[in-house]
């Protein structure tokens, strides 16, 4: 008769101490996806996204270069031919 007992306040203590335990499990798991999904919706739209800045500036930038004359665009690859801060190689290359 003992046994017959045991078997389901073992199992009713278990169903119990679980009903009692997922709750803030979930609730972790929920607050951890909604931080992360928060962290890429912040800083992932601004670099990788359409409209991103680093797209409308390359944007103006491509204009610009379109809309110049011959002389301004041989000054322009004159002036960075050798890449970004082209001053700086172009003297320590003739050193």
């Amino acid at each position: 008769m003992n046994r017959s007992i045991l078997k389901p306040v073992i199992a009713g203590a278990l169903i119990g101490a679980a009903l009692f335990f997922i709750p803030f499990f979930v609730l972790r798991v929920a607050v951890f996806v909604l931080i992360v999904g928060l962290l890429f919706r912040l800083f992932g739209r601004r670099s990788w996204g359409p409209g991103s800045r680093r797209q409308e500036r390359f944007t103006r930038f491509a204009d610009k270069v379109r809309n110049m004359t011959d002389e301004e665009y041989a000054q322009f690859k004159e002036r960075f031919q050798y890449g970004c801060g082209g001053q700086h190689h172009k003297t320590t290359m003739a050193q």
